[in-house]
């Protein structure tokens, strides 16, 4: 037997409907913005914008299921489970497994988790006869249970049928030098990054001016119907357009500032390059001034 084997979840349906509701989004995104710019000034347009705002919200969070799921493994040792799904990590020593098998086998069939989606069922929920179960799978059709000590993991391996047979056969060999039991979620590491002082006051700061700038302009337009964006190359100004135009400068600033967030959460994650992550965050505070500063000149020229 090999000294660890590995065994990845179903993909294709998960990966293909995760990027189907990307472009979903940035398809209804496209479409908010495009209506926001051809709505006279007014509250209209601000709905508009915060709708286009609220979808963008979303997008990272399907990226990340995405990306989980696209380096989702369970690796089975002599000596215990490794489970990785995304931030999500479960080490689980041989010693507390007491059983395996299929979920196919239950007489009462699993509840899926809230906001379960193929690709990602994430979370727990309660079984009659299990208790709390916790599921780490892709695929409802491919479960199986492993039964431990202090919890009940449901996984979804390809073939079920060959992980719970070659599982079964590492329980009766016994294990020699157990794995230590570990658990990683993704709310502890989120927890870790606002126990950072700095990146407390960085991020709340970064979504703060990103906000203000979006609300300092909404408010700023109406008192201007036409306004120049620059200069041509000879340093006359440009042809007057619509103040309406200039709310193009919030969505870049939010543009900038959930890409510098988003990035700076992977790069924090190692502690060699956490000084890349506070780096992103203060450009992306440093972006949302800057801009803050270009509309205020724009309306005082």
């Amino acid at each position: 037997m090999a000294e660890k084997q590995v065994f990845l979840p179903p993909r294709t349906t998960g990966i293909a409907l995760h990027v189907l509701i990307l472009l979903v989004l940035l398809a209804g995104i496209t479409l908010l913005v495009i209506q926001a710019f051809s709505q006279p000034v007014g509250w209209s347009l601000i709905l508009y914008l915060l709708g286009a705002l609220a979808l963008a919200v979303l997008l990272p969070i399907v990226a990340y299921r995405g990306y989980a799921l696209l380096h989702a493994a369970y690796t089975l040792e002599r000596d215990g489970l490794r489970v990785r799904w995304g931030l999500r990590s479960e080490d689980l020593p041989m010693t507390e497994v007491i059983w395996v098998r299929q979920a196919a086998d239950l007489v009462q069939p699993l509840k899926l988790p809230r906001f379960s989606m193929p690709g990602a069922l994430l979370g727990a929920s309660h079984h009659d006869e299990l208790g709390r179960v916790e599921f780490i799978a892709s695929s409802a059709a491919d479960l199986v249970i492993v039964s431990a000590i202090n919890k009940t993991l449901i996984l979804s391996p390809q073939d079920p049928e060959d992980f719970t047979r070659r599982f079964q056969r590492v329980i009766e060999m016994g294990s020699l030098s157990p794995i230590g039991a570990h658990t990683a979620v993704p709310t502890a590491f989120f927890n870790q990054v606002f126990k950072d002082r700095l990146s407390r006051v960085l991020i709340p700061l970064g979504v703060g001016l990103a906000l203000l700038l979006l609300v300092a302009t909404s408010v700023m337009v109406p008192f201007r119907q036409m306004v120049s964006l620059g200069y041509d190359r000879s340093g006359v100004p440009l042809e007057p357009v619509r103040s309406s135009r200039l709310l193009l400068l919030p969505i870049i600033g939010l543009v900038f500032n959930f890409f510098d967030l988003i990035t700076g959460l992977f790069a924090y994650r190692r502690n060699e390059t956490r000084l890349i992550a506070y780096l992103l965050w203060g450009a992306g505070i440093l972006t949302s001034v800057l801009l803050l500063i270009a509309v205020l000149l724009l309306f005082l020229v």
